[in-house]
């Protein structure tokens, strides 16, 4: 469990680092415009946009071509939770949707939406710190 946890805080500073690229860019760009946090965090978000897409093209690709090999591989990590502790009537009930198509678009659809939700917010942060920063930094008087 921690280290799932672990693997999934990883995604934190990259993706802010990523916000705060694309406002640095954005602002080399137009001669120094200087930009509210607001604005750097619509910048932000749509490279958040941009790094879900470049990210969900071999996810969608994997469930499309290799959806036996995701089966088993959930399968496989069901019955290691098991083991761990974990309910084994609610993973059966897991498993049971995993064996149906409608229960792997499902899985597919809110995975990605998921993901969506942590890469727009993760980027967004990070471009509304970097425009305030920026700001406070080439503005003092």
């Amino acid at each position: 469990m921690a280290g799932s946890v672990l693997s999934m805080a990883m995604f934190g500073p990259p993706l802010m680092a990523g916000g705060a690229l694309a406002v640095a860019l954005y602002h080399r760009r137009t001669a120094g415009a200087f930009l509210a946090p607001s604005a750097g965090a619509l910048i932000g978000a749509a490279s958040g946009l941009f790094a879900l897409l470049f990210f969900s093209i071999p996810m969608v690709a994997m469930f499309v071509y290799h959806v036996d090999d995701v089966r088993k591989g959930m399968s496989d990590r069901a019955a290691q939770l098991i083991s761990s502790g974990y309910d084994p009537a609610k993973l059966k009930d897991f498993l049971d949707l995993l064996k149906t198509s409608q229960g792997m678009a499902f899985l597919l659809v809110f995975g990605l939406f998921m993901l969506g939700l942590i890469f727009v917010v993760g980027a967004s942060i990070g471009g509304a710190w970097y425009s305030a920063w920026l700001r406070k930094r080439l503005h003092r008087p």
